[in-house]
């Protein structure tokens, strides 16, 4: 458990991310469901990619972006059931200014949903995803670090029996995009929520 905390830890700080990278998010997307192809086969679990190719492109640090859709895949692989079906798409949000654009990415899936509790604890590393005791949360986890840091924000809604969808809003270009919270309101979310350290005091 130390060195989880440790390793969430350092990868809270605020890295040196450089956002000189422009990529299409459809093509992202498509890059990440090839390499995970054969996983989804085994499970037959359909995949779609709903993003159209207008999108602008994105300004990121491409080898962590296209990371943050491989967590969020592998994690929709490790925790749904066979013969289920996720859907990722895309839009432009209207409304903001030029240098303030963003994207409203969604992965939505068919599968069992999440009871309310677990939902809110989504983004805990310690919450158990999948009836393996060993798949916890940190996929998630480090996609929201990730998005944090290209300054966006992501969440997720769930209703049992209904399927489970992540929103994610990511700036055109994060360069320009204002900060959305400093760092001990970011830190404080992470790692010092109540509910963590109940389980950590609990734990034998």
């Amino acid at each position: 458990i130390n060195n989880m905390l440790k390793d969430l830890w350092t990868a809270s700080e605020k890295p040196v991310f450089t956002f000189e990278d422009q990529v299409l998010l459809h093509e992202v997307v498509a890059e990440v469901l090839t390499q995970l192809k054969g996983g989804f086969a085994a499970k037959q679990i359909e995949v779609e990619n709903r993003i159209p190719a207008s999108l602008p492109a994105l300004n990121v640090d491409r080898p962590k972006f296209c990371r943050l859709f491989e967590l969020l895949l592998k994690d929709e692989l490790a925790s749904l059931p066979p013969g289920s079906r996720v859907t990722v798409s895309a839009k432009l949000l209207d409304g903001a200014r030029a240098d303030q654009q963003e994207v409203q990415v969604q992965v939505s899936d068919n599968g069992p949903g999440l009871p309310k509790e677990a939902l809110r604890l989504v983004f805990d590393p310690f919450a158990v995803r999948s009836d393996s005791p060993m798949e916890y949360g940190i996929h998630l986890m480090a996609c929201y670090f990730i998005v944090h840091h290209h300054g966006g924000r992501i969440d997720a809604k769930s209703e049992e029996g209904q399927g489970t969808t992540f929103t994610l809003r990511l700036p055109v270009n994060p360069n320009l995009a204002p900060p959305l919270q400093d760092e001990s309101e970011f830190l404080q979310k992470v790692l010092l929520s109540e509910k963590l350290w109940e389980k950590l005091i609990s734990s034998d």
